[in-house]
This record gives C-alpha cells, structure tokens and sequence, in this order.
C-alpha cells in the first residue's frame, strides 16, 4: 500500500514538475498566473490536470484548439512515479523515504533541464538541499542515529572536493552548475554511508563514459562535443542509493 500511495504522490508531484521545468529557466513563477494551453492560451482546470489520464483521455492535444502538447508531461509524471514507487520499496514507510523522494523529483527537474537547456538552475538544486536536508536531519534523530548527520555532511564535502578539483583541472570543459550540485548528491548517499558518495560519482563518470562513446560511434557526438553531465550524476546518484552498497562490500571483500 505505502508503494501504491507514494507512486500516486509521484505522479501529482510529476505533473507539477511540467510547471518546474517549464518556467523556472525562464526566470517564471511556477506559482502564477495558473497553467494554460500555449497556444490558444486556455486555462487549464481540473480535467485537464489529472496526471496520465487527462492525456491520455485528451491524446496528447489541447481541448480546445487540439494543438499538441507533446509528450513531456506523460514523461515527466511516469518517471516520477517510477522513481517515488523505487524509493518506497527500498526505504519502507519511514522518515527516509520523503527525504529521498524530495531528491528524486529535484532530480527528475534537473536532468530534464539539463538535457535541454544544458543548465542547472540553481534555484531548483537549492531548493531540493532547504526541503531534503532537513528531513534527513529528522530521520537520522528518529532513528537515534545522530551519526548520520555528520556522514551526510562528510558525504558532501567528499563529492564537492572532487567535483571541485575536476573543475579547476578542466579548466572549463566542467560546468559550474555539476560542481553546485555534487554537495547535495554527495549529501544523501553520505547519509547512506559516506564511501557511496565516491560511487555515486563513479557510477556518473561511468555511464557518461557509454553514453558518449556510444555517440561518438554512432556519429552522434565528437570529442569536442560537449555533454550535459547533470543527467549522469543523477543516474549515478540513483544507482549507488539503490545498488552502491553491494559494489562497496564487494571491493571490501577483495
């Protein structure tokens, strides 16, 4: 039931995502005015709203002047949803498990943005960090482990010192918003165990790695063609709070 709930919550949460990742790059409220058709500038209620099922009921197209929308909210709400019913699973019903959901569409709005803008708005990474730490905070003196309070703080600082050092290193071909963003990534997998923060970014550095010789392959992508690397670092970040631990005993275990 806690998964059905929290996948439900995904999707209402997945559909105000559409709002996020539309207007906070251009500097817009996502609060006012209310949502409306693009086009024909209909303002949309309540049928028009319902996550998934005011799509599909509508094929993707305005109800009034039938221009179509696209297929970013289906995209953005699924995704969601997936990512919050991932979570319940692996967390329980616990303090964890909002914490860890504040993250996860933070980081569904980021790497959406990305893709597209090749921007990481600040506005979105801090706002995850002031809604996710905090809940964090909760669940470590919940739990009576206070400890975890410093491991996300040692998380933090492990994923900043070496995004950092990558960055001067780079001298440029690393974006400022990457480095922005790897305190808070490193801050909840530090809260897990601060060695994950070192697998989250493996894991990122990795899956980049693929990406991009595959699309170099393909012809796609040259060597100086430059990636979006926010997108990697939320995989990687996902990845190692699911599946980072067992990789950490296994190297332990050597």
């Amino acid at each position: 039931m806690t998964l059905v709930i929290t996948a439900l919550y995904g999707l209402l949460v997945g559909s105000f995502l559409t709002v996020v990742v539309d207007r906070v790059p251009r500097g817009a409220s996502v609060v006012h005015p209310g949502s409306a058709c693009g086009n024909c500038g209909l303002r949309l209620g309540v049928r028009d709203l319902v996550p998934v099922f005011s799509w599909l009921a509508l094929r993707g197209k305005c109800r009034k002047c039938h221009t179509n929308i696209g297929i970013e909210p289906l995209v953005l709400e699924l995704s969601t949803a997936f990512l919050f019913a991932l979570t319940a699973w692996h967390f329980g019903l616990s303090w964890e498990l909002p914490a860890f959901c504040v993250l996860m569409a933070g980081l569904v709005a980021l790497t959406w943005i990305d893709l597209h803008t090749k921007r990481l708005p600040r506005t979105i990474i801090y706002w995850t960090a002031l809604l996710g730490v905090p809940l964090l905070c909760v669940a470590a003196l919940v739990a009576h482990e206070p400890k975890r309070i410093w491991m996300l703080l040692l998380g933090a600082a492990i994923s900043l010192a070496v995004m950092g050092c990558i960055y001067v290193l780079s001298r440029g071909g690393m974006g400022d918003g990457d480095v922005r963003l790897a305190p808070l990534l490193g801050a909840y997998l530090g809260y897990l165990n601060p060695g994950l923060a070192l697998v989250g970014l493996f894991y990122g550095f990795l899956t980049g790695a693929i990406v991009g010789g595959i699309a170099m392959a393909v012809g796609k992508a040259g060597r100086r063609t430059a990636l979006p690397f926010g997108p990697f670092l939320a995989l990687g970040t996902v990845l190692a709070i699911f599946w980072g631990q067992p990789y950490i005993d296994f190297i332990l275990q050597r």
